[in-house]
């Protein structure tokens, strides 16, 4: 009597069950590893930015304001007597909260952080708040820094 070699229907069906498990336990801890990956390249992009502004600031001796939206768009504008230039736009690709009221710094002559027309002011950005929480800090003293 000859055997015949191959799978049977039930095991190829076994298989796929198996298959679709593995599958549905790996795609959300894979969703949530991306976002944590873009959390951290939302807040090096952020301080980059933040450095960015300081540095025109100084260089430019005058003040420079970074704001930056809940949805992760930022601008830079030089302010003027004359009112603000805008000076670069962009987006981080993810959500920020921050203690500086309408996420608003502005960075004077000397590189120190202030709320826009007021008095220096530490703060902080946290990026991707619901998911990662990286955060960008900036020091009195003016440095940046992601924790």
């Amino acid at each position: 009597m000859s055997r015949q070699r191959g799978s049977t229907l039930l095991e190829l069906v076994a298989i796929l069950a198996i298959s679709a498990v593995l599958c549905a336990i790996a795609v959300p801890g894979v969703a949530a590893v991306r976002s944590v990956f873009a959390a951290d390249a939302a807040a090096d992009r952020l301080a980059l930015v933040l450095r960015d502004a300081q540095a025109r600031a100084q260089a430019h001796g005058a003040a420079v304001r970074v704001s930056v939206a809940g949805d992760g768009c930022y601008s830079v504008c030089d302010v003027c007597p004359s009112g603000e230039r805008p000076v670069a736009r962009g987006e981080l690709g993810a959500d920020v909260a921050s203690n500086y009221p309408q996420g608003a710094l502005e960075f004077g002559a000397a590189g120190w952080p202030t709320l826009p027309g007021a008095s220096p002011r530490a703060g902080h950005f946290t990026i991707g708040a619901a998911t990662a929480g990286r955060v960008v800090v900036v020091q009195l003293g003016g440095c940046v820094r992601c924790t």
